[in-house]
C-alpha cells in the first residue's frame, strides 16, 4: 500500500506500484524520490497541522540510497508562524549531530505543490528510530526502576546537552517524544517546538509579559505548551532553556509512577506535585533531584545540563549507601557488632555509637535540625571528636543558633586549635552575619593553619575587601589565590572577586574576562552574573546587560551584595516608569 500526500484527498491509500493517486491524480513519488508507506499519525485528525508518514526514500542522484525514513508534512501553509516553526525544525535537525536526534540534511527539506497548484506542502524527511515511545513503553511494561531511571536520565541529559550547547532548546519534552530503541538507547524526537537561544529571544522573554504572544514590548513569542509538562513561564510565552528541565522532571514522574500526571495532586501552597508516595521504590536523593528539575521558577532549577550531569554522577553512590543502610543485613551486622563491642568494653561501645550518630548526621545534611540532633549525640558518646563538634557547629549555622555555633567552635579550638576547616567555618559564620573584622581574622588563621592551601578562605577575604571598597587589596588576594589552586569551585570565586575589583577600578575589559571565566567554571554563581550585567551596562552593551540582569534577578542568592544590586536595578526601572 502507498499513500497520497494530498491532505484533501478522499481516498489516500493506493495499491503498490501505482504512479498517481487513483482518487485525486497527484503523483505518489514525491520530489522524485519518496513514497509514503504508512501514516504514523491519524489522517482523520483535522485539528493537527502536520501529517507524519513512514516513507521509502531512494535518495538523491548524488547520494542514491534506499532507506526507510520518516517524513513530516505541513498540511496548511497560510499561517506564517506555523511555517516558520516548521522551517526552524528543519534547520535544527540539520545542525544537531547526536545519535539520539533524528538525522536530516539540507536536501531533506523541500516544498511540494499539488496538481491544482492551490496548495503547497512543506516537507521534512528525517531518520526513523525503531522502537516505541516511552508512553507506549510504560503501558506495556509498567513503571521503571530506579536503576533504569538513572540510565535514561543520563542519556536524555546528554542529548539535551548537545541541543543546548548548539544554541537551541526543545520546548516539548514528554514521554510521547522520546523513543526507546531495541538496543536500549533513547532518542529525542519532534523538534517542531524547538527554539534558538539568542540574545534577541532572551531580550524578548525578559521584556514580555504574560500572554501567549508576550506583552509590553511589541515582541511576539510563539507559545508551545503540553498539558502537565509545560512550566508556568512557557505557558505564558516566556520559555527558557531551563523549561526543558521542568518537562524532563515531569516526564520522569510519569515514568516512575506509571500514573497520568493529571491524576496526581498538587500542593496548593508550594505548587509541587505530590508524587513521592506513588513511587516508593525511589530513593530520597533521586526524588529530591527530580523535584529540583520541576521547581516552580526557572532560577530555582539546575541552570545547565553540565550541572545536572555532575549531580547525576553522584546519585548512584547516594542510592547505594541508602540501600545498604536500609538492608536487613546491614542492620543485623550493626547490631551484632554493637553486641561484640559492648562485651569487649564499654568504651568501645561508646565510640561505636558516636561513629554511628556521626554517620547518621552526615546522611541528613540537607535537614539541619535532624543533623544537629545526631551530631550532638556523637559528641555525647565521644567528647573528643573534633569533627563532630565542627559539623554540629555547621548545622547550628544553618539553623541560625548563634550560641550553639560559638559553643561548639570553642570546643573544637580547645581540642585542636590549628584545624583550618573549623577556622574557615567560623569565618564564614561571621561573614554571613556581616561581622567582617571577625571573619577576616578567622580566614587568615585558616590560611595560616592550612599552609596556604585554603584558597576558599582567600576568595572570601577578597570578597570582604571588595565590600570594604579596598579593590587593590581584593585584586592582589584573588591573583595570589588563583596561582595556588586548581579547584574549579575556588577558582570561580577568585575570578569573580578579581572581576569585581577590576570593574570598580574601571578596567572593564579585564572585568568581563574574569567574570566570564567565573560563570564558565560555576554556572550557578549569581553574583558573577550580576557583576557582568553591570559591566555590560557601563560599556553600553545593553542587550547583554538585559540577559545577565535577568539571571541576576531570577536566580536564588542570599548574598547581601546581590540583594543590594537587585534593589538598585529595580529602583532604576521604577524611576523610568
Amino acid at each position: 500500500m502507498v499513500y497520497c500526500i494530498n491532505p484533501l484527498c478522499v481516498q489516500r491509500h493506493n495499491p503498490d506500484e501505482t504512479e498517481n493517486c487513483l482518487a485525486c491524480g497527484n503523483t505518489l513519488l514525491i520530489n522524485g524520490r519518496i513514497r509514503l508507506l504508512r501514516p504514523l499519525s491519524s489522517l482523520e485528525n483535522q485539528f493537527t497541522y502536520t501529517d507524519v508518514f513512514e516513507v521509502e526514500d531512494t535518495g538523491t542522484k548524488l547520494h542514491p540510497k534506499c532507506e526507510i525514513r520518516v517524513m513530516k508534512v505541513l498540511k496548511w501553509s497560510d499561517d506564517t508562524k506555523i511555517v516558520e516553526l516548521f522551517q526552524r525544525e528543519a534547520i535544527i535537525l540539520q545542525i544537531l549531530k547526536h545519535s539520539g536526534i533524528p538525522k536530516s540534511t539540507k536536501d531533506d527539506y523541500f516544498t511540494f505543490a499539488l496538481n491544482d497548484k492551490l496548495l503547497q506542502l512543506h516537507c521534512i524527511v528525517m531518520q526513523k528510530f525503531e522502537g516505541e515511545n516511552l508512553a507506549e513503553w510504560v503501558k506495556n511494561h509498567g513503571r521503571i526502576t530506579q536503576r533504569l531511571s538513572l540510565d535514561w536520565l543520563s542519556q536524555l541529559i546528554n542529548i539535551l546537552d548537545t541541543v543546548h550547547r548548539s544554541g537551541f532548546f526543545h520546548r516539548d519534552i514528554k514521554p510521547d517524544n522520546i523513543i526507546h530503541q531495541p538496543d536500549g538507547k533513547l532518542a529525542l524526537v519532534d523538534f517542531g517546538a524547538g527554539r534558538q537561544i539568542t540574545r534577541t529571544y532572551l531580550a524578548k522573554v525578559s521584556t514580555s509579559g504574560g500572554t501567549k504572544t508576550g506583552l509590553g514590548s511589541g515582541h511576539e513569542i510563539t507559545v508551545v505548551r503540553t498539558a502537565c509538562y509545560s512550566p508556568f513561564e512557557q505557558i505564558h510565552g516566556q520559555a527558557v532553556p531551563q523549561s526543558d528541565f521542568f518537562a524532563l522532571g515531569r516526564t520522569f514522574v510519569y515514568l516512575l509512577t506509571a500514573i497520568s500526571l493529571i491524576e496526581i495532586k498538587i500542593d496548593q501552597k508550594t505548587g509541587k506535585l505530590l508524587w513521592r508516595q506513588k513511587a516508593p521504590h525511589i530513593d530520597k536523593s533521586l526524588a529530591d533531584f527530580i523535584d529540583d528539575l520541576m521547581s516552580l521558577f526557572p532560577g530555582q532549577r539546575p541552570q545547565s545540563t553540565q550541572v545536572i550531569l555532575q549531580r547525576l554522577q553522584r546519585l548512584p553512590l547516594k542510592s547505594k549507601i541508602n540501600r545498604v543502610i536500609k538492608s536487613k543485613i546491614f542492620r543485623f551486622s550493626l547490631i551484632s557488632l554493637l553486641v561484640v563491642l559492648f562485651i569487649s568494653g564499654y568504651e568501645g561501645y561508646r565510640l561505636l555509637l558516636s561513629s554511628y550518630y556521626f554517620y547518621e548526621g552526615s546522611r541528613h545534611l540537607d535537614e539541619p535540625s535532624v543533623a544537629r540532633k545526631y551530631y550532638y549525640l556523637a559528641t555525647i558518646y565521644n567528647p573528643k571528636d573534633v569533627a563532630a563538634y565542627s559539623n554540629l557547629a555547621l548545622a547550628c549555622q544553618q539553623l541560625y543558633d548563634i550560641k550553639c555555633v560559638n559553643d561548639n567552635y570553642e570546643k573544637v579550638f580547645k581540642l585542636q586549635p590549628n584545624t583550618w576547616e573549623a577556622r574557615y567555618g567560623l569565618g564564614k559564620f561571621y561573614d554571613d552575619q556581616g561581622k567582617y573584622d571577625l571573619a577576616e581574622e578567622q580566614y587568615k588563621l585558616a590560611i595560616q593553619y592550612s599552609n596556604n592551601q585554603a584558597m576558599n578562605a582567600v576568595s572570601n577575604l577578597a570578597r570582604i575587601k571588595n565590600r570594604q571598597e579596598k579593590y587593590s587589596e581584593a585584586a592582589t588576594l584573588a591573583i595570589q589565590g588563583l596561582s595556588r589552586t586548581k579547584n574549579p569551585e575556588w577558582q570561580a570565586g577568585l575570578y569573580k572577586n578579581l572581576g569585581w575589583a577590576r570593574f570598580k577600578q574601571q578596567r572593564y575589559v579585564e572585568a568581563e574576562d574574569y567574570l566570564q571565566k567565573s560563570v564558565k567554571l560555576d554556572s550557578e554563581r549569581v553574583d558573577a552574573y550580576c557583576l557582568l550585567a553591570q559591566t555590560y551596562e557601563v560599556v553600553g552593551n545593553l542587550n547583554k546587560a538585559k540577559i545577565y540582569w535577568e539571571v541576576c534577578l531570577l536566580s536564588r542568592s542570599g548574598l547581601p551584595e546581590v540583594q543590594k544590586w537587585r534593589e538598585q536595578v529595580l529602583q532604576r526601572l521604577l524611576q523610568k516608569n
